[in-house]
């Protein structure tokens, strides 16, 4: 019983830094989300996983996009059954602009967790320019279902009403 009591407080710390590190990165203050993130790199995968997918958010914030693909790279290398991990990767390509790479990343990571809005918003985006104006569609109807008064709703509603003529 006091293992498994010292696990679970373990794990609530971890979980702590990490929300730490996404709150931090919200802010824009990249310095103080990364010393977050960096603190779970040396970890246990599961959570090692969590801190280089933190890692790949503050590089696309600092416009690091190579660094973002290597992050979400060893994110889905150390935890492949993490959605957030695949999303993470797939958003380092979209913002590479690197779309044919982003939408595997995205489609895993939406087969993992389809309830991620924002894998969505992104897999919908990717499509678009890639011209798959079906999965476009598919994929923007399913963001708009789940967060119809989302700060991007105006702009998916008017690449809806482009694709669909």
């Amino acid at each position: 019983m006091k293992q498994l009591l010292s696990v679970l407080l373990f794990l609530f710390v971890q979980d702590d830094v990490y929300q730490q590190g996404k709150a931090q990165l919200e802010a824009k203050n990249y310095d103080a989300a990364e010393a977050s993130f960096r603190q779970l790199l040396e970890k246990e995968p599961p959570i090692a996983s969590q801190g280089y997918e933190g890692m790949a958010l503050v590089d696309i914030g600092r416009k690091n996009y190579d660094k973002a693909v290597e992050d979400g790279k060893k994110a889905v290398e150390l935890n492949g059954d993490s959605g957030d991990a695949h999303y993470s990767l797939g958003l380092a390509y979209a913002y590479k602009q690197d779309f044919k790479s982003a939408a595997p990343s995205l489609e895993k990571a939406l087969e993992l967790n389809p309830n991620n809005a924002y894998a969505h918003y992104q897999l919908g985006s990717v499509q678009y320019r890639l011209k798959r104006y079906d999965q476009t569609i598919i994929h923007f109807e399913k963001f708009l279902q789940m967060m119809p008064n989302a700060p991007e709703a105006p702009q998916v509603k008017a690449i809806l009403k482009t694709v669909r003529g």
